[in-house]
């Protein structure tokens, strides 16, 4: 492709259309941007108005036209003085180089200060090299630490040294971005194997895209701790703003953002195909059709489409099961309705009925229907490794960037919480209170100026006095409501309305919905789903999303010192009357009783091996009753009338799922009681035959053993223990309770322990001494443990790490951490298949962290 000599010239008059058309809908960003725009080059003022046909409504309205400047101002900075920019083809640089948001973080200016610190790191470097290098520097200052789901900008990522894959990913590409080289974020929205997600980075090099790890370098492209278990996925996306899709599969829109297939980049795919008809066999055009995998003992959606005129939609999916859920607009609950499962591996084609009586003749059968969710297996189609010389040399440079990191996180505060705390002594304890409320997250990146306001004006409130403190600070003066960026919003919506209709809103607090209601509108065409428009910017310009019109409901109704909240469970608005929380919306009211009583099973837990879902809309949306306690092996819930559906899964240690399901129905008032059931699993459905990589143990004498020679006849546990630690003790004890089963294989044990003084361990010291034919091998713990926990899809941070192998490098199953009964289970693998089944404990789940 020859050089570019005029800025955006092939985009150039759809750009100018675009903003044009956007700016006439949005009149209320002329004055602020044309001020900007005054003052910019030609090619800035073209940038800026791209970023404007592109970016959500939310943004305008979130912010000022300065907080986009730096994107486009350093943006064509790099057009004009680096040739290898210059060649870059337009839509890439457009939507992958100058583009403002990755997500749906938080825009924060950060190009051309991440541009001043890395530009002398990677001077004379290019391509591959240079991304490697980036991505090293990356690792420097940011690792991985899990957190909420709200999504940090780039900024404060950095700034904090730390943040979940979605962060560090959105960091990674701001970084990428400002060296010029175009980047984007990609997901699993939810793996199949294991109850997760993960967010990675994807460069496009020598006119291909190439996948890394974010803040985890690896001295090649293409690979990443990840690579495996990519090869697992049923879905794997990217996401586009803008309105002009490039060439590829689209699974699915989030209102202006288009959700693009990059699953064949990882694993082995499909194409399967999906047909909807009516009773009479007749197609169904323009169904949604909705693509799901079991994550969290929940339905998840990985991707959706509508059905064409013959009443099919297409899908490119990975070798496993899918369940497959479709409505059709109209009917009552939202839609028709009908539901299949497919198991992509042996079928093409799967076939739904719509029918009216859908919901009618799925609760009517009142019982337990079986489903089974099978994850692909393990199969990766990116095979390039490193030398050994390369791992090594890259193994050293993490160590340098992990030291380097340590010191910068131990040294940084959040100093605009800290200067908040310390003002005016005699609001202290108000200003304590209001930032112990807020989440680790909002306390690493809250502004002073922000909390201030809130304080400010909360304690003018005379419910600071009459309310219990544990209802006024989280219900009141907190300024957090769902994961919106917190900002000021009490002035402003004191301002707009005067004392009477204050009063007024005040006496009745539905009438603040219906305020909203009246002067808000939702353009959900233009925005994406989870970005929420500010209270005080939904307020002014009268535009916000359903969510965003909820979060101002809330913030509306604390500022006028009523207490509210969405409500945990559903989301829904509530607030505060005669000491109880009450819906806004009054058809909401819970007026049905479900009880639910444990059964057999006395470990259930939400979210891991049940879940509960409410038809709103056409579609189930699951209730979080993750604070929701069991007691005396039951638990009440309220609920509101409707369609109900609860899943009970049990995540099997290969990753396949069994599943129970029932669907039934609630009327006004009604009471219903429902015993959950788990499913039961066979020894043979737990286990499963992973490649392991192989690996080196020492013995005492220091001399190095390789796992492919350990591993060579039949069948061996490895155990790898941190001595006085109650995780390894339980397993050890549960050895010594069935020391004459496990005395039969104590010579095809192996301990793997730190130093000979984890010998020293009364525990340990006394296994040995009981199972003398154990052997004893030594392990750093970092390298082995990490690589091995990643490749058997258990969680490497949590010990004792135990596998059992069956052949050379064959691993068959895998557990760390706490579990119950893991004793014994490695005697039934240990034995002949038996033809028992049983019910696998809770800790069985393999939790597989987003790492």
């Amino acid at each position: 492709m020859g050089e570019q000599t005029v800025f955006l010239a092939e985009n150039k008059p759809r750009i100018l259309e675009i903003y044009a058309k956007r700016k006439e809908k949005s009149s209320y960003i002329r004055k602020q941007l044309e001020k900007v725009l005054e003052n910019c080059s030609d090619n800035v003022a073209l940038a800026m108005k791209y970023l404007y046909g592109a970016m959500p409504l939310s943004d305008m309205i979130n912010y000022h036209a300065e907080a986009f400047l730096d994107f486009a101002v350093h943006g064509v900075r790099l057009w004009e003085e680096k040739e290898v920019v210059r060649a870059i083809p337009e839509d890439i640089f457009l939507n992958y180089v100058l583009f403002h948001r990755v997500n749906d973080e938080e825009v924060i200016p950060c190009r051309s200060f991440f541009y001043d610190k890395i530009k002398d790191r990677v001077k004379g470097l290019c391509g591959k090299e240079e991304i490697l290098e980036l991505n090293y520097w990356c690792a420097e200052e940011v690792t991985y630490h899990a957190g909420d789901e709200r999504t940090l900008p780039a900024m404060t990522v950095y700034n904090r040294g730390y943040g979940r894959c979605g962060e560090e990913s959105v960091f990674m590409v701001n970084v990428l971005r400002s060296a010029g080289i175009p980047a984007r974020q990609v997901y699993v929205p939810r793996w199949s194997h294991c109850d997760d997600n993960h967010a990675w980075v994807e460069v496009w090099c020598d006119g291909t895209w190439y996948f890394t790890g974010a803040c985890e370098p690896l001295p090649i492209l293409n690979q990443g701790w990840f690579t495996n278990a990519s090869s697992r996925a049923m879905m794997v996306h990217s996401r586009i703003f803008d309105a002009k899709v490039p060439e590829g599969e689209v699974i699915g829109k989030e209102g202006m953002v288009t959700m693009l297939n990059e699953l064949k980049r990882y694993a082995a795919a499909k194409e399967i195909t999906v047909c909807v008809q009516d009773s009479s066999c007749a197609p169904i055009k323009d169904a949604c059709v909705y693509f799901e995998v079991i994550n969290y003992s929940e339905y998840v959606p990985i991707a959706e489409g509508i059905t064409d005129e013959q009443g099919q939609h297409r899908l490119s999916t990975g070798l496993g099961s899918l369940h497959i859920f479709v409505k059709k607009e109209g009917g009552a609950d939202g839609g028709i309705l009908g539901e299949g499962w497919i198991d992509v591996r042996n079928e093409d084609t799967c076939t739904i009925v719509l029918r009216e009586d859908f919901l009618e003749m799925e609760e009517k059968a009142e019982e337990w229907a079986v489903r089974d969710m099978i994850a692909p297996v393990d199969r990766p189609v990116n095979k390039d490794m490193p030398a050994k010389e390369q791992t090594e040399k890259g193994n050293r440079r993490l160590k340098e960037a992990a030291d380097k990191l340590w010191y910068k996180r131990e040294n940084w505060e959040n100093t605009e919480r800290t200067n908040f705390l310390q003002r005016e002594k005699d609001t202290v304890k108000w200003r304590k209170a209001l930032v112990e409320v807020l989440s680790e997250k909002d306390q690493t990146d809250c502004r002073a100026e922000v909390l201030e306001e809130h304080l400010e004006y909360g304690l003018k409130l005379a419910e600071k006095d009459s309310l219990p403190k544990e209802i006024f600070v989280p219900y009141v003066l907190n300024p957090r409501v769902a994961h919106e960026v917190l900002t000021k919003y009490r002035k402003e919506i004191l301002d707009t309305f005067s004392c009477q209709e204050k009063e007024n809103l005040k006496k009745n607090p539905r009438e603040i919905w219906r305020a909203i209601t009246k002067r808000v509108k939702a353009r959900p065409e233009e925005e994406r789903d989870t970005i929420v428009t500010t209270p005080a910017a939904c307020l002014k310009f009268g535009v916000g999303s359903r969510l965003s019109q909820e979060v101002l409901f809330v913030a509306m109704a604390r500022t006028l010192g009523i207490p509210a909240r969405l409500n945990p469970n559903d989301f829904s608005m509530e607030f505060m009357k005669d000491g109880v929380f009450v819906p806004v919306i009054e058809a909401a009211e819970k007026t049905c009783r479900l009880t639910l009583t444990a059964g057999e099973v006395q470990n259930w837990k939400y979210f891991q091996n049940w879940s509960i879902a409410r038809l709103t809309g056409g579609v189930y949306t699951s209730l979080d009753l993750t604070n929701v306690t069991w007691e005396m092996g039951r638990i009440v819930l309220q609920l509101e009338e409707g369609n109900y559906r609860i899943l009970t899964s049990n995540r099997l240690p290969n990753g396949n799922v069994f599943v129970y399901e029932r669907k039934f129905g609630l009327k006004s008032k009604e009471e219903k009681s429902i015993e959950l059931k788990l499913r039961h699993a066979d020894l043979a459905d737990m286990l499963e035959n992973i490649d392991i990589p192989d690996f080196e143990l020492h013995t005492r004498e220091g001399e190095d053993v390789a796992a492919s020679v350990l591993t060579e006849d039949g069948k061996h546990i490895f155990m790898f223990l941190e001595e006085g630690r109650e995780p390894t003790e339980h397993i050890l004890n549960e050895m010594l309770e069935q020391k004459e089963e496990f005395a039969i294989y104590a010579d095809r044990i192996y301990f793997a322990v730190r130093t000979a003084e984890s010998l020293n361990d009364s525990l340990i010291s006394r296994v040995l001494e009981i199972f003398p034919a154990i052997r004893v091998l030594y392990d750093d713990f970092t390298h082995n443990v990490n690589m091995l926990g990643r490749r058997l899809y258990i969680d490497h941070e949590k010990l004792p790490m135990i596998f059992v192998t069956d052949g050379r490098l064959n691993g068959i199953y895998a557990a760390s951490g706490y579990n119950v009964g893991t004793g014994e289970m490695l005697l039934r693998i240990m034995q002949d298949f038996g033809s028992g089944s049983t019910v696998l404990d809770v800790g069985y789940l393999q939790e597989h962290p987003s790492r």
